[in-house]
Formats: structure tokens, C-alpha cells, sequence
């Protein structure tokens, strides 16, 4: 910019030192906050392309704006680590070009709507979405984050149905498959070496992204994330499964993985005779069950009841045995006996 007060950098270009390398920096002042458009004319030919109507809100203006990114771009993938201001707009305008975007946020928050239907990315966690949809955002201040853009076409031919890409995939960094995708994320950057010196391995590195991203967003779909009570209830319930071993398991937390609101959520479980909490504790207790039978007189019932999340050894107790109609010792000499008598048969 010509303007000394602002600065902007943007290592896309061909005459960067590597051709992985993409750093992107930006700093207007309160006066050039004044006149947006201008200040974002350098994202229309770029990886942020997909945002458009971009503003920084009023109460936010008098403090001037910050954006800063750090990190890869070759062949249409980005991932870079960004800090963003206080700001909204819309992903998405409903081109063909327009990539599939994931937000990973480490602080800060982003909400995305779209529909009627709003995703607040909190941190340590992680939004997917196809952005040829346009999706509403709204980015709070400080925001830090990792974004990763990829071509959208890579991915709509790798997925198993169309329809994974209508849905966005909202999910926590510490599940599997997230991980995962971290990892592979942060082996690419440790390989922007080898990335730089062979265009197959950066074929190779975008194949892999493109199939990771497809794999997630298809899954999401087959779970059933539809809006539909019966296919809410089952993402649900997989999700409460796949998470029973997290102390901070809550309604909230599933009610924003499946994408509805907690309150739609309770009403779901309800018409099914049944209660998040309750389908929760039977799932833990069944759990623990089975991690004490396996134990036998061995099994120690505090570190049990507190490894299955329990407030204490007399709560799981009494859950344990209004569900099973003995306490844990004696439902163990139970069975114990009984095994004893069917060996001595």
C-alpha cells in the first residue's frame, strides 16, 4: 500500500524466496479502518478470495485492525496460523472455485451462519465447510486460528455423496481423526523443503489433504447429521460414544457437534423416552461394568468409578445399582460364585 500507516505483505507472489512460503501481514489505523474495501482489494486474487462484504465492526474501529498469517500455499492448499481483528463478512459466494475451508481456533471465537443455522468455533475446535455455500461469520477480537483452504473440486471427487458437502463438520481438536489431520498438517510444513524441490510430493501432500477432508465431511454425513430428529438423535449417541472417557462431556458439547441448539437437543431425546445425562451415565456404567468384570476381585471400585467419570465411589454405587440391582461387591461375589459353580459342574 502506499499509504505509511499501512502495511501489507503478501508472499503469494512469484518472487517469493520458496515457493511454499506464504506470509500475509496487515495493520490499518483507525482512520484507514474508515475504508475497508480499499484496505481488503488485496485478498480478491489470493487464498482469501472466498470472503467477500468484509467490514470491521464499529465498536471495534476505534483500536485499528491486525491481520497476520504464516505458513504454506502451493497448488491451492493453504495452511497457515492467523491472527485476525475483530471482523465480519461472508465465506462463500457461490462459485465453483470457492475452496473448502477449515478453522481450527486456539482463542477466540468465529460463528458462522448459514440457513438458519449458526456454528460458534470456540477454542479447540474446528469448523469444515464448503465455502461455494455462503456462510455469514463474525470473528471476535485477538482471534488466533489455523486456517486450511483447500481446492474444492479435489475434495467433491474423493467424497462418498455430494450431500457431505452441504453440512458443515464441526468437531473438537482432540478427537481422532482431527488429530490426525493436525499432524499430517504439521508434517507438511516440516517438509517445505522437499515440497519446494518436487512438484510430486506436493501432489502427493494435496492428494492426501483433498482425501482427509473428503473422508471427515463424508463421515459427518453418513452419521446422519441431517436435520432430522432420528439422524440427530444417532450422531448424537455416536458422539456421546466415541467421547465417554472426557470429563468435560456436556449437552452443549454434543448440541454443538450435531449443529442444533441444546435445547433441540433435550426435545430429541426426550420423544425417544430418554435424557442426554441418563443416556450418558447408562453408556458409563455399562463401561465400567465391563472393566470390573474383567478385573474380577481385582478391580478397585473408586479408581473405576473415577476413570468412568463418576462424582464419587458412593455415587457410582447407587446408580450401579439401581441399574444392575446390587452394589458393585456384590454383584462381583455374585458372579464370582456363580463362575466357581458352573467350573465345579
Amino acid at each position: 500500500m502506499s499509504d505509511a500507516n499501512q502495511e501489507h505483505v503478501d508472499d503469494s507472489s512469484q518472487d517469493r524466496e520458496r515457493a511454499s512460503d506464504f506470509k500475509s501481514f496487515m495493520h490499518l489505523t483507525p482512520q484507514q479502518v474508515q475504508d475497508t474495501s480499499r484496505a481488503f482489494q488485496e485478498w480478491e486474487d489470493g487464498p482469501f478470495s472466498h470472503l467477500t462484504g468484509l467490514s470491521i465492526p464499529d465498536q471495534s474501529a476505534h483500536r485499528g485492525f491486525r491481520f497476520s498469517a504464516n505458513g504454506l500455499l502451493f497448488d491451492g492448499l493453504l495452511s497457515a496460523k492467523v491472527y485476525c481483528d475483530s471482523l465480519t463478512g461472508v465465506s462463500g459466494s457461490d462459485q465453483d472455485q470457492d475452496p473448502v475451508v477449515a478453522d481450527l481456533v486456539t482463542s477466540g471465537r468465529i460463528e458462522f451462519t448459514a440457513k438458519g443455522v449458526s456454528h460458534d468455533v470456540t477454542p479447540g475446535r474446528i469448523c469444515i465447510r464448503d465455502t461455494r455455500a455462503s456462510w455469514e461469520f463474525s470473528c471476535s477480537p485477538g482471534t488466533r486460528l489455523r486456517v486450511i483452504s483447500i481446492p474444492r473440486h479435489l475434495v467433491f471427487s474423493r467424497a462418498y455423496s455430494p450431500a457431505a458437502l452441504n453440512q458443515a463438520f464441526i468437531s473438537d481438536v482432540k478427537t481422532p481423526e482431527v488429530r490426525f489431520l493436525t499432524n499430517f498438517l504439521e508434517a507438511i510444513e516440516k517438509s517445505s523443503d522437499d515440497l519446494d524441490q518436487s512438484h510430486s510430493a506436493q501432489g502427493i501432500a494435496l492428494d492426501a489433504c483433498a482425501s482427509v477432508f473428503s473422508s471427515m465431511l463424508s463421515d459427518r454425513s453418513i452419521a446422519g447429521l441431517q436435520e432430522h430428529p432420528n439422524a440427530t438423535l444417532t450422531a448424537a449417541r455416536h458422539f456421546i460414544e466415541k467421547n465417554l472417557d472426557r470429563h468435560d462431556l456436556s449437552p452443549v458439547m454434543v448440541a454443538q457437534t450435531v449443529g442444533v441448539s441444546v435445547r433441540t437437543l433435550h426435545r430429541f431425546f426426550s420423544e425417544s423416552n430418554d435424557s442426554v445425562m441418563a443416556f450418558t451415565r447408562r453408556r458409563r456404567l455399562q463401561k465400567a461394568h465391563a472393566e470390573m468384570m474383567s478385573q474380577g476381585s481385582t478391580a478397585k471400585i473408586s479408581e473405576i468409578a473415577a476413570r468412568w467419570h463418576f462424582a464419587d465411589s458412593s455415587h457410582f454405587i447407587r446408580h450401579f445399582k439401581s441399574f444392575y440391582g446390587a452394589t458393585p461387591a456384590a454383584y462381583l461375589r455374585n458372579h464370582s460364585g456363580s463362575d466357581r459353580r458352573d467350573t465345579d459342574g
